[in-house]
C-alpha cells in the first residue's frame, strides 16, 4: 500500500530502482543509509527483508519516526496488524506533527479491527496536511469497514483526486467498488492498483478475492499464485487457493493448501476453519475437529463463527458426541436461529438420545 506524500514515510513507496540487498546492512551504517535500504526494500515489496531492515533503522536511530512507521507498513503487510499497531504508536509519538506518520497509524488501527479509532487519526492526518491523498484513502476505508458508503465515495473520490497514480487511493477505490457489488469494476481498478506497484503481494489476494466472487475461478487462482510468487508464505493466498479447490469438490488438493496456510500462520482462522471444514466435506471427522475448534477461539467475524459452530456440531454428532454436539448447534442458533442446518443437527441430536 503506498503512501502518496513525498515526506515522512510515503517516500519509499514512490518507486526506485532495483535495491542492493538488505542483509548488506551493517551496524556500522550510517542510520540514513540503513532506513534507505529499508525504504528500498519496501518499494519492492519484500517485507520480510523491509521489517528487519526498518528495526535496524530503528535501532541505530532511536529518535527516527520514519523508521518506526516503516516497520509498521511492513509487519501490516505480512497481515501483523497487532505488531504493527505498538510501532505505529511509537512512530507517532516521535512524530505527533507528521500527517504522513499518523495516516499510518490510521491503517494500522483499521486492520486491528478499530475503524472508529482509525478514523480519528485519519482526521488528524487531515488536520495537519488536507492534501495528503493517502489520509483520505484511510478514512475511506474505515467508512467502508462500517458500511458507510456515501461517506466513503467521498473521500475516496477526495483522494484520487489528490493523486489518481498512487497505490492507496486506488486499493481503497477498487475496496469501495467491491463493497458496492460493482465487482467487475472492482477487478478493473486493483488492476490498476497493481500497474502502480506491481509487487505487492497483498493487492494480488484482494484481486484474487473479487475473481472468487463472481465464479472466475481459474483468474482468481492466477492472481493467488501471483501472490505467492511474491510472498510465498502469504496464509491468506494459500486459503484462497483452497477455497477454490473446494467449491470444486477437491478437497485432497484443498487440504494440501490449507496444512500449509496454518502452517505459515497459525493464527489465521480463515484458514483454520477452512481446513476443518474441507477435512468434514472429506470425511476425515477426526482431523476436521481440532481445526475448527481452534478456528472458534480465534475468530472475530460473527458469521464465519456461526458456520464454524454449525460444522464442529456435525463433527461430534459424527463421533458420538451428542452433548458436545447440541453444545455447538446451540452456539451457531444463537446468533442466527434461522439456519436450517443447525436447525437440523439439533434435530439429529434428539433422535440419538
Amino acid at each position: 500500500m503506498a503512501v502518496a506524500a513525498a515526506t515522512g514515510v510515503g517516500y519509499y513507496f514512490s518507486g526506485r530502482s532495483s535495491p542492493p540487498e538488505v542483509a548488506a546492512i551493517q551496524p556500522r551504517d550510517e542510520p540514513r543509509a540503513a532506513l534507505g535500504l529499508a525504504r528500498q526494500a519496501a518499494t519492492e515489496g519484500r517485507w520480510q527483508d523491509a521489517e528487519p531492515a526498518f528495526a535496524q533503522a530503528a535501532a541505530l536511530d532511536a529518535t527516527s519516526a520514519d523508521a518506526q512507521a516503516g516497520w509498521a507498513k511492513s509487519l501490516l503487510y505480512q497481515y501483523r496488524a497487532t505488531d504493527a499497531l505498538v510501532h505505529a504508536r511509537r512512530a507517532v509519538d516521535l512524530a505527533p506533527r507528521d500527517a504522513a506518520v499518523r495516516a499510518t497509524l490510521a491503517l494500522s488501527l483499521d486492520w486491528s479491527g478499530d475503524p472508529e479509532g482509525a478514523a480519528a487519526e485519519a482526521r488528524r492526518s487531515i488536520d495537519l496536511d488536507p492534501d495528503l491523498a493517502d489520509s483520505h484513502a484511510y478514512l475511506a476505508e474505515t467508512y467502508i469497514d462500517r458500511y458507510q458508503l456515501a461517506e466513503a465515495q467521498r473521500e475516496s473520490d477526495r483522494a484520487l483526486t489528490l493523486d489518481a497514480a498512487a497505490v492507496e487511493p486506488l486499493r481503497v477505490h477498487a475496496y469501495l467498488l467491491e463493497a458496492q457489488g460493482r465487482y467487475q469494476q472492482a477487478i478493473a481498478a486493483y488492476q490498476d492498483a497493481i500497474k502502480a506497484t506491481p509487487k505487492f503481494a497483498h493487492l494480488y489476494f484482494a484481486l484474487g478475492n473479487v475473481y472468487r466472487a463472481v465464479g472466475q475461478i481459474d483468474d482468481a487462482a492466477t492472481s493467488f499464485h501471483q501472490a505467492l510468487t511474491l510472498a510465498p508464505n502469504d496464509a491468506r493466498s494459500l486459503t484462497g487457493l483452497a477455497q477454490g479447490y473446494m467449491g470444486q469438490g477437491d478437497y485432497s488438493a484443498a487440504i494440501s493448501y490449507l496444512q500449509d496456510a496454518v502452517q505459515a500462520d497459525p493464527s489465521y482462522s480463515t484458514a483454520q476453519g477452512q481446513l476443518g471444514s474441507a477435512y468434514y466435506f472429506a470425511g476425515d471427522l477426526a482431523d476436521a475437529q481440532q481445526p475448527l475448534e481452534q478456528a472458534i477461539q480465534l475468530e472475530k467475524n460473527a458469521d464465519r463463527l456461526t458456520t464454524y459452530h454449525h460444522v464442529l456440531g456435525w463433527v461430534y454428532l459424527g463421533l458420538s458426541r451428542i452433548d458436545q454436539a447440541e453444545s455447538e448447534f446451540q452456539a451457531a442458533l444463537a446468533v442466527n436461529p434461522k439456519m436450517e442446518g443447525a436447525q437440523q443437527g439439533l434435530a439429529a441430536v434428539r433422535a440419538a438420545r
